[in-house]
């Protein structure tokens, strides 16, 4: 068929077509240049305290540190930190992000983190064993090893203190630890004593990815994540998990609610593996380098929220 555009009444609507597919790729184009919603709260009144896309600093750290895999907050700027293949335990100046301090704990193992009970360290391996170092003697010749329930099965990467249970509380990537009652689609918390050298078979708080994928994206699909850091806000007590595969944080309150989620973004937080509180309850997020330099963000509280 032979166009006439000496016709105006075909001229026209081959213009107004023009536009109309112009107006369309253009609308296209902005509703895919629109941020994504990244945050989502489930319980009314709830305010998440920090901005993640606006730390008050962060400071690069050392090649030595680029499989950093866990960190607890010291006071005056100083973090203790560990990386996932030697047993050294690092100390680091926040300020610049130097390591002032190197201590050898242990042969080289897969080492994924780290707390603090008072002045003792307590170290975890991926497998689930935990070493206790006393304060003061990071030397191999005083390190305790405990053997738990968990395996490399288990593959577990979080550990952090409760001081409300005095547990130490642990959140394997997969499965549950032996003798417990695996949930599918459920990430458990459990609870280790110290006192017994156990840990507690049920968890203590649980994760379910449908919810996650329900508050997402609403279809109530399993939403994929696995802790690889935890930690307990010194104020509120809410706990706090940190998953490097599924670029998220979820806080829940002692009563098992799932507060909040914090989808990371991949561009700011490449391989987030660790987090801790300061004194302040200025939240501390360690990531591995990838292509660049591993890194210590701080986030301080926002001040409109209570």
């Amino acid at each position: 068929m032979k166009i006439d555009l000496q016709d105006s009444s075909t001229l026209t609507w081959l213009i107004l077509g023009a536009i109309v597919v112009v107006a369309l790729t253009y609308s296209t184009i902005a509703l895919r240049s629109e941020p994504p919603v990244r945050s989502y709260t489930l319980v009314e009144g709830y305010q998440f305290p920090y901005d993640l896309y606006n730390p008050e600093w962060k400071v690069d750290l050392p090649s030595e540190l680029k499989e950093i895999s866990g960190i607890a907050a010291l006071p005056d700027e100083q973090v203790l930190a560990i990386q996932d293949e030697a047993g050294i335990l690092f100390s680091i100046d926040l300020r610049q992000g130097n390591v002032h301090e190197e201590h050898l704990f242990g042969k080289d193992r897969d080492y994924e983190d780290l707390c603090l009970v008072g002045d003792t360290v307590f170290v975890l391996e991926r497998d689930g064993d935990l070493y206790r170092l006393p304060p003061g003697e990071f030397s191999t010749d005083s390190v305790y090893k405990y053997e738990t329930s968990f395996s490399y099965r288990n593959d577990t990467e979080s550990l952090c203190y409760d001081p409300v249970t005095g547990y130490l509380l642990m959140s394997p990537k997969e499965s549950a630890p032996d003798g417990s009652e695996e949930v599918e689609h459920v990430r458990g918390i459990y609870g280790f004593s110290i006192d017994s050298a156990r840990v507690m078979p049920q968890p203590l708080y649980s994760m379910a990815e449908q919810e996650v994928g329900q508050a997402i994206s609403g279809n109530g699909k399993p939403y994929n994540f696995k802790p690889s850091a935890i930690g307990v806000h010194p104020q509120t007590g809410h706990i706090y998990v940190l998953a490097s595969v599924g670029k998220l944080l979820l806080v829940l309150d002692r009563d098992n609610r799932l507060l909040h989620i914090e989808l990371m973004d991949a561009s700011v937080f490449p391989q987030a593996e660790g987090i801790s509180f300061d004194e302040k309850g200025r939240l501390l997020i360690a990531s591995e380098g990838v292509d660049r330099p591993a890194f210590v963000a701080r986030f301080a509280t926002q001040p409109d929220v209570k």
